[in-house]
């Protein structure tokens, strides 16, 4: 989580109800697995359908916990992203309007119409994704690797080993990214000065018959623009592939000693079926936080900036 996140009002109340309602998620997602395993080994086992009624229904109550409190998260996210998000337009335009015209034009005039007109709404996005999915993977895979240490000890040190490995990588590539994104907003900022520019000085330029070759420029500045673009979108696919590849190898991994441990009888099926449900949950939010990394980096930055202008 950003240092610049802690420091918006209202944040601390907002995290501590996303812990709470993801503790509450996560002990639902548990029990999910393990009704859903023991209904399936009943039945397997061929006992009448009436006896896993009870497990049956609760799989029903706790998938329908989970997903009920996920909706309520990102309502309650989306309204304190929206009352932020217009708060601090509110601030960005009363900074403007102290700070002169002097300082549009040192900063460019294109670049304070993409703070007030994109830059807030990209922050407000940047919030909405960015807060419920972190509380889930701080909290959610401690959950599930408690509760996998005391059934499996082997696949609770599989899952230690794998999801570190997992986070440092991703770090890795978020940090490239984080470089590239850096590198296309700062080529959008010039994007944006360079069409506002273009626009004032247009009727200029047509009288003095440049409008032409004025073209040249702007499509030089787009390519850019274009190039900075394609390139933040291959890290982004490469590390989305990356984190893809590495979770499903570390589920296979766990079910490869979980099915040796069927063959040689150390194992019972409900453990080792509830497990091996819980181990794509176990790496979930990471990978959520992961794909939306990317997608929540100019809204970051825009927050940085506005901020910084604010102050």
């Amino acid at each position: 989580m950003g240092k610049d996140l802690r420091n918006y009002k209202g944040i601390k109340k907002i995290m501590a109800i996303l812990a709470v309602f993801t503790l509450i998620q996560g002990a639902a997602i548990i029990v999910m697995a393990i009704t859903l395993s023991r209904a399936i080994t009943d039945l397997f086992h061929e006992h009448p359908f009436q006896s896993v009624t009870l497990q049956i229904g609760l799989f029903a109550g706790a998938y329908f916990l989970r997903h009920f409190l996920n909706v309520w998260k990102k309502q309650i996210v989306y309204r304190y992203a929206s009352n932020l998000a217009k708060t601090m337009r509110e601030e960005l335009l009363d900074s403007l309007f102290a700070l002169g015209p002097r300082f549009a034009r040192a900063e460019g005039t294109g670049k304070v119409v993409t703070m007030v007109m994109e830059g807030v709404a990209d922050f407000r996005n940047y919030l909405e994704l960015f807060l419920p999915k972190m509380m889930n993977m701080a909290i959610i895979p401690a959950m599930i690797w408690v509760y996998v240490a005391f059934q499996d000890w082997t696949s609770a040190f599989i899952l230690m080993i794998t999801l570190p490995i997992l986070i440092v990588f991703m770090i890795i590539l978020g940090l490239a990214a984080k470089k590239q994104a850096d590198s296309q907003f700062e080529t959008y900022r010039v994007l944006s000065n360079h069409f506002v520019d273009s626009l004032k000085g247009l009727e200029t330029l047509k009288y003095l018959g440049l409008s032409h070759e004025h073209e040249g420029k702007i499509a030089s500045v787009s390519s850019r623009y274009r190039k900075a673009t394609m390139k933040t979108l291959r890290v982004a696919f490469m590390s989305s592939f990356a984190m893809d590849f590495f979770t499903m190898l570390s589920i296979a991994l766990v079910a490869l000693f979980l099915g040796l441990g069927l063959i040689d009888g150390n194992m019972n099926l409900p453990i080792a079926l509830s497990v091996l449900i819980l181990a794509p949950e176990y790496f979930l939010p990471v990978r959520e936080v992961g794909s939306d990394y990317h997608a929540t980096l100019d809204g970051q930055e825009a927050g940085r900036v506005i901020q910084g202008i604010i102050d």
